[in-house]
């Protein structure tokens, strides 16, 4: 910069005769004015600043080219920081979905068959229509599933439960619980309990699959006692997360 204003090696007065300022540091001046950004009111970023001059609580600053920082306004709740299609970064939505089923489908000894999921807790960037959770955002997500068993007869039997994506059986997803016979009064039961994580790509869609291998193990809701007080156990209960 010092080489901008052509000050000679030699000091140069800043004052002339008329006590006015020499040419010299005139230009000093006009071009420090200038390096600082003065007259935008913002010191840029060549100039150790960052070419802003209003934020906001919880604004970003992100490098959006070579000599320019930016600003990312904050984002909206439950998002998370990502990057566009230019690798700039971006505020993304999570998606997320609670949902569970009260029904007790009957399973055919032997038969792959949907396990039903009809009810919404609540969702966002994720769709459940026809017991399938269709995903709207590409990304890894975490999905967790429970399954309430029953078996009233009295012979023992296995249930395996997997998942599907877009129709197709998900490889090392399966997992399989005995189920033991009836005891008495008491008829027999399991839980199935599973977390999986998956890489979405947006539109895919997934679905539970069961499988009774005897047809005694059967999907079952519990209801709710008022003495004593607990709460229904539903048949199915399933949560998902978007990760990343």
């Amino acid at each position: 910069m010092l080489n901008d204003t052509q000050i000679p090696a030699p000091r140069v007065a800043i004052a002339d005769e008329r006590q006015a300022p020499t040419r010299e540091w005139f230009r000093f001046f006009a071009n420090l004015y200038d390096f600082i950004g003065l007259g935008s009111g913002a010191v840029p970023a060549t100039s150790g600043g960052t070419g802003q001059t209003t934020y906001v609580a919880g604004d970003l600053l992100y490098a959006s080219a070579a000599n320019t920082l930016s600003r990312l306004p904050v984002g909206a709740d439950h998002c998370y920081l990502g990057t566009d299609a230019t690798s700039m970064p971006q505020w993304v939505p999570v998606g997320y979905g609670a949902y569970y089923d009260t029904t007790s489908p009957s399973f055919t000894a032997d038969t792959p068959t949907i396990i039903p999921v009809g009810s919404v807790q609540f969702q966002r960037n994720m769709v459940l229509s026809a017991n399938r959770v269709t995903i709207a955002q590409t990304g890894t997500y975490t999905i967790t599933f429970s399954i309430q068993l029953t078996n009233a007869s009295a012979n023992d039997d296995r249930f395996t439960a997997w998942l599907r994506v877009n129709g197709a059986d998900v490889a090392d997803s399966a997992s399989y619980v005995s189920v033991l016979k009836k005891h008495g009064s008491d008829n027999g039961s399991a839980l199935v309990t599973v977390n999986l994580f998956y890489q979405f790509t947006a539109g895919q869609y997934f679905e539970l699959y069961g499988l009774s291998k005897l047809g005694y193990a059967q999907v079952n809701t519990y209801a709710a006692s008022s003495s004593p007080a607990y709460p229904r156990s539903p048949s199915v209960i399933l949560t998902v997360a978007q990760v990343v």
